[in-house]
């Protein structure tokens, strides 16, 4: 099992070192998150809207999604480097891959792949199984794609591009509320990973996306 410290992940003008280069990290709040029965899913909204939501349950309510934007040092195209759903303000002191049903962590072994989401869209998310539910449905009953909330929230993350980055956030139900957040995978279609971060009374404090992986290190 591997260590990781997202300590930094979130801290503006962190320096980020990757197999391609070195990034500077500046993190913006993209939006609230309705989970309106806790249940959290991180996936591909767009290909696999019906991936299972994460093992444990969080209390319905709306949660800030914050997400932490990469550019590197010749200020080329910025890439998501992490998103992250928080679900308090405490500070996390460890981080834990997350794990959906079935899944456990004692089961995986030295030089084994990690529990994740696959990407075929370039885009990652976080909604609640209830607004997944509701995008499944829309599919299944919609004729034309072009009219189905998958083709809709595509289409909206063309729309802003103001952070540099493609991501939306789009109701899919006015009368719970529930939404979809997504953006751009910073490496594009691929496996993505997804942690847990824990307080020092081993609670949940936020639920992490590494869009880019490499080493966090003070920007001194």
């Amino acid at each position: 099992m591997i260590n990781i410290d997202l300590s930094k992940a979130f801290h503006t003008d962190q320096k980020l070192h990757t197999k391609f280069g070195t990034f500077l990290l500046k993190t913006y709040k993209v939006g609230e998150l309705n989970l309106t029965t806790g249940k959290l899913i991180a996936c591909d909204p767009l290909v696999f809207p019906g991936t299972d939501p994460f093992t444990p349950s969080f209390q319905p309510g709306c949660y800030p999604v914050i997400l932490s934007i990469a550019r590197n040092l010749n200020n080329e195209e910025p890439m998501v480097a992490y998103a992250m759903v928080q679900i308090s303000e405490a500070t996390p002191v460890r981080w834990e891959l997350a794990t959906r049903f079935g899944e456990n962590l004692s089961d995986l072994k030295e030089g084994e792949g990690l529990f994740g989401y696959g990407v075929d869209s370039g885009i990652g998310c976080f909604m609640d199984a209830d607004a997944a539910q509701v995008i499944i449905d829309n599919t299944w009953e919609t004729e034309i794609y072009e009219d189905t909330l998958a083709a809709k929230l595509d289409n909206l993350l063309e729309e802003d591009n103001s952070l540099g980055v493609m991501w939306a956030n789009m109701c899919v139900n006015q009368s719970t509320g529930a939404n979809v957040i997504a953006f751009a995978t910073a490496l594009g279609d691929g496996f993505y990973h997804n942690y847990f971060g824990y307080d020092i009374n081993n609670n949940i404090v936020n639920v992490t996306t590494v869009s880019l992986s490499g080493e966090l290190q003070l920007n001194n």
